[in-house]
C-alpha cells in the first residue's frame, strides 16, 4: 500500500507558526541548564551581589556618614536623610527607565550586557566623586548620578532572572544573590569601620570595585546570545512606542501590586535603621569612636554569619516545596522580632542580637524575594521594565526609611521608637505577601 500523503500546510501559515515558535524561545527561558552553567550563573549572581552592595554599603552606611561628621555638618543624621531620599528618587525612575531600554535593546552582545557593563563603570566613577568634591549639594549630586547608573546594571541583572534562569533554579539564583548583598553589607562595613580615619582612600576602593562589577559578572555568566536577529514583532517602532513601553502592567496585575507594596514596607523598615548603624552605636547606645568602630565590626560579622545560614536553608528550601510566600512572610516577622531587642534593651548586646535576627530575616527574604517577584510577573516578554517598577519598591523604600527615623529622632530625640515603628511596619507587610495568588 502506498503511504498517504499528509496534507501540507500554506506556506504563509507554516511561516507565521515558524515565527511564533521562534518568538516564544526568546521570550522564555531555556526550560534546563547544565550544571556547569548552573555554576556559572551561581558564581555570578554572587560575584555581582558582593561587588555592588559592598561599596554602597560602605559609602552610605558608615564612609559619608563619617565624612559629614569630619566636616563638622551641623545636622550629619539629616543630611544622611536627605542623600538617601534623593538618591533613591533617581533610582525611582532609573530602573524603570534602565528595564524598559534593556527590554527593547538589540545589541549583538544580548539585551542585557552592554547595559551591566556601561553602568557598573559609571556608577563607580560617580561614586568615587562623592570622595573629591566639597559641599553638601555637590555630593549629593554626585550620589544621585551613582544611583542612577547603578541601576543601569541592577535593573537589566534582575531581568536575566526571567530571560535566562528556568524557575525550578530561580530561588537558590536569588538565594546566592541575596548572600551576596549580604556578604558584601559585612564585608563594606567592617572594611569602612577600619578605614574611618581615611575616607578618601576607603571610597576610592569601593568605587573601583563597583566599577569592575558589571565586567566580571557577564565573564563569569555563560555568554549572553545576540539580540540583534530578535523577532520583528519584539523590535521597537518609534518613540510612541518606547513611550507606550514605560506604562505599568494593568491587566492580570493584581498579585504584582501586592509583591510590589509588601516589598515596600519591608525596605523602608529595614532602612529605617540599616544607615544610620553608626549614629545608633555612637548616640542611642552611647559609645565612643573606636567602641563604635568595634562593635559595628562584630555586627557585621553576626549579619553574615546569620545570612549565611539563612540562605543555604531557604533557597534551596523554596525550590524544593516550590513555595515562595510562607518564607518571605516568615522572614519580615524575623525581622520584626530582632527590631524589639535594641527598643527594649539599648545596649551594645541587643545590637547584636538585633544583627542575628536582622541577618536571618534578610537572608531568608533575599533567598526568596526575587523569585517571588519573577512568579508574578504580568507578562515575561516585558520582564526587564516590570522588574524595574517592582524594584521601585527598593528605592522608595531606602527614600522612606532614612527619611522616617530622621524625623522621629529630630522629634523625641532617641532611636527607640524607629525600632517599634520599623517592627510595625514589618508586620504590616505580612498582610500584603500573604494575599497573593498566583504564586504559592
Amino acid at each position: 500500500m502506498t503511504k498517504a500523503t499528509e496534507p501540507q500546510e500554506p506556506r504563509d501559515v507554516a511561516h507565521a507558526r515558524a515565527h511564533n515558535i521562534q518568538e516564544t524561545s526568546e521570550a522564555m527561558p531555556e526550560p534546563g541548564m547544565t550544571m556547569l552553567q548552573r555554576i556559572r550563573f551561581l558564581i555570578g549572581f554572587l560575584l555581582c551581589g558582593i561587588l555592588w552592595y559592598a561599596p554602597f554599603a560602605a559609602v552610605i552606611g558608615i564612609l559619608l556618614p563619617q565624612r559629614f561628621l569630619d566636616d563638622g555638618v551641623a545636622d550629619p543624621t539629616a543630611l544622611v536623610a536627605q542623600l538617601n531620599s534623593i538618591g533613591a528618587f533617581v533610582a525611582l525612575f532609573a530602573n524603570l527607565l534602565w528595564g524598559t531600554l534593556s527590554d527593547r535593546s538589540r545589541s549583538r552582545f544580548g539585551r542585557r550586557t552592554p547595559f551591566i557593563v556601561v553602568g557598573a563603570v559609571l556608577a563607580g566613577l560617580f561614586l568615587w566623586l562623592t570622595s573629591v568634591v566639597n559641599g553638601a549639594l555637590l555630593i549629593i549630586l554626585c550620589w544621585c548620578g551613582a544611583q542612577l547608573f547603578l541601576n543601569m546594571l541592577l535593573a537589566p541583572f534582575f531581568a536575566v532572572l526571567s530571560d535566562r534562569i528556568p524557575e525550578n533554579n530561580r530561588a537558590s539564583m536569588s538565594a546566592i544573590y541575596g548572600l551576596g548583598v549580604t556578604i558584601g553589607q559585612s564585608i563594606g562595613q567592617i572594611l569602612s569601620a577600619a578605614l574611618l580615619t581615611n575616607v578618601a582612600f576607603g571610597i576610592l576602593l569601593a568605587s573601583v570595585c563597583l566599577a569592575i562589577c558589571g565586567l566580571l559578572t557577564v565573564i563569569v555568566w555563560p555568554k549572553e546570545p545576540s539580540a540583534a536577529s530578535l523577532p520583528a514583532a519584539q523590535r521597537g517602532q518609534g518613540v510612541v512606542s518606547v513611550i507606550r513601553a514605560f506604562t505599568p502592567p494593568t491587566k492580570n496585575c493584581r498579585d504584582f501590586y501586592l509583591a510590589l507594596f509588601g516589598r515596600l514596607l519591608i525596605t523602608i523598615s529595614i532602612y529605617m535603621i540599616v544607615n544610620y548603624q553608626l549614629y545608633i552605636f555612637r548616640e542611642y547606645i552611647g559609645l565612643d569612636t573606636a567602641r563604635a568602630s568595634a562593635s559595628l565590626s562584630v555586627a557585621a560579622i553576626i549579619i553574615m554569619v546569620a545570612s549565611l545560614v539563612a540562605s543555604a536553608i531557604a533557597g534551596p528550601l523554596s525550590d524544593f516545596l516550590h513555595r515562595r510566600k510562607p518564607l518571605v512572610i516568615a522572614c519580615a516577622l524575623i525581622i520584626a522580632f530582632g527590631f524589639l531587642i535594641p527598643a527594649m534593651i539599648p545596649s551594645v548586646w541587643g545590637m547584636y542580637v538585633w544583627a542575628a535576627f536582622h541577618g536571618f530575616g534578610v537572608g531568608v527574604y533575599n533567598a526568596c524575594d526575587q523569585a517571588l517577584n519573577v512568579d508574578v510577573l504580568p507578562n515575561k516578554e516585558e520582564a526587564g521594565k516590570d522588574l524595574g517598577i517592582l524594584n521601585l519598591s527598593n528605592t522608595v523604600g531606602q527614600m522612606i526609611g532614612p527619611v522616617a527615623t530622621s524625623i522621629i529622632v529630630i522629634a523625641f530625640g532617641s532611636y527607640r521608637l524607629a525600632f517599634l515603628i520599623g517592627a510595625i511596619v514589618l508586620a504590616c507587610s505580612c498582610v500584603f505577601i500573604g494575599l497573593i495568588r498566583k504564586a504559592k
